[in-house]
């Protein structure tokens, strides 16, 4: 162990920390993710069923939410699948589930117009081609623009191929495979982008437009322009009102397009459907078991309360506050800065599934393009960030008919640990800065 850690300090030192980073980042992702096929494998030879079989979603319910969604739409027949898939069951599943939810408060009228004239189109698409296949071709699609994403904003290119791997094998790229979910693979790579170019250049019109149509996909990640904002990193007030204006008109602009196409879609169903997705997700028990939000760290152990309804807005608030006013006065690197900003962002969603975790991949890429040794702060963030894109599913409870993972109380709990941690080595190292010239001032004279 110790000539590991000679090994390292060496490497950093040598100017290896972009390598070391993206690696180590890598090893963490990769090393979980084999943990748990190996904990799924052993399970299932013992016979045991989900949630021990499986370290994501109900294989039951595989890619149910690009396919449940676009079910959903009217349209022409549906093109048959091909036998090749052998996916005939799993589509047959999904299409019954739709029917048997219509008219209930499980719906797609929650969705915001982006994500619906893109469901639409996919939706119109499975009219002519193998809807099995057009799956397939989205998803690699998506893939390949995520880790060119993750390679054009990283360090160096051999960092940037590294941290390529590790966001296309991490735990919330794979949980959006398996559920289909490729709004979250757009939304994240947006933020992505979007993000480091701001701290490595400032927000251009581009950057800009990226923000809105990320925010367009969840309106709870304009907390990070938010914080890149009144924080003074690279986002000017002419900026944060061309992202308002963007953020409109791609609303208003989007809605009027699909409104066209799907007259049922207007301003007032879609609010209405906001408040059916929260009385069914937030309200009900649906969307924690693949969530780490700070909220249903207490709901889905102990069921609901009133008075949980209000710790996730103040912690959030309490991480924000010291992000934004610690690096408005330079006393707070962008690394830390962006990791609270993230975890304000889990925190203050009370439904934050698991595939947006995507994001904690910006701290990495952030702490790999700063100078020097790794300290207490940069050991926090790449092993807290790394746990955020790795699976932890292997100790399970029983509540009524619900299995739920432990992961859901640790996520939380982890970002908790490490937000005060990176509070607090910031705090002290700007202290030591401070008494400094007071103690070597003597000896000097």
């Amino acid at each position: 162990m110790g000539v590991s850690l000679r090994s390292i300090a060496l490497r950093i030192a040598r100017g290896d920390r972009a390598s070391f980073v993206a690696q180590a980042t890598l090893w963490i992702v990769l090393g979980f993710v084999l943990a748990s096929l190996l904990f799924n494998g052993i399970s299932s030879a013992l016979g045991l069923a989900y949630p021990y079989n499986s370290f994501l979603f109900r294989p039951d319910d595989r890619f149910a939410d690009f396919f449940k969604m676009c079910f959903s739409y009217p349209g022409a027949p549906i093109h048959p699948p091909s036998g090749f898939w052998r996916m005939d069951d799993l589509l047959a599943h999904h299409l019954a589930e739709v029917k048997e939810y219509e008219g209930t408060n499980v719906n797609h009228f929650h969705q915001p117009p982006i994500p619906t004239l893109l469901a639409l189109s996919a939706r119109w698409l499975m009219g002519w081609m193998d809807p099995v296949l057009l799956f397939l071709g989205l998803l690699a699609a998506s893939f390949a623009a995520l880790f060119a994403t993750v390679l054009t904003v990283s360090p160096a290119s051999r960092a940037g191929a590294a941290f390529g791997l590790a966001t296309i094998l991490s735990y919330p790229a794979l949980l959006a495979i398996d559920r289909g979910h490729f709004f979250s693979l757009i939304c994240g790579a947006l933020l992505i982008a979007a993000t480091l170019r701001t701290l490595r250049g400032g927000a251009d019109f581009w950057t800009i437009l990226m923000f809105a149509i990320a925010v367009n996909f969840k309106p709870n990640a304009g907390i990070i322009p938010f914080v890149l904002f009144f924080g003074r990193q690279g986002i000017s007030f002419r900026g944060v009102v061309l992202l308002a204006v963007l953020s409109v008109l791609l609303f208003v602009g989007t809605l009027g397009i699909v409104h066209q196409i799907y007259p049922e879609y207007t301003f007032q169903r879609f609010l209405r459907g906001l408040a059916q997705y929260g009385m069914a997700y937030a309200g009900g028990e649906n969307g924690f078991l693949v969530g780490s939000s700070f909220y249903g760290m207490f709901r889905t152990p102990l069921g609901y309360s009133a008075w949980m309804v209000y710790p996730p807005m103040i912690l959030a608030a309490a991480v924000l506050a010291p992000a934004i006013l610690e690096v408005r006065d330079g006393r707070l690197r962008q690394s830390e800065c962006l990791f609270l900003t993230l975890a304000g962002y889990v925190f203050g969603s009370h439904v934050f599934a698991d595939y947006h975790l995507l994001v904690f991949i910006i701290p990495t890429i952030l702490l790999a393009r700063e100078e020097g040794s790794l300290d207490l702060s940069g050991w926090t963030i790449l092993i807290a960030s790394s746990l955020m894109l790795a699976p932890k599913n292997f100790i399970f409870s029983v509540r009524g008919d619900m299995a739920w993972s432990w992961q859901i109380v640790g996520n939380p709990l982890i970002l908790l640990l490490a937000s005060l941690i990176l509070i607090w080595a910031a705090w002290r190292r700007n202290a030591l800065a401070k008494d400094r010239p007071a103690i070597e001032a003597p000896a000097a004279a």
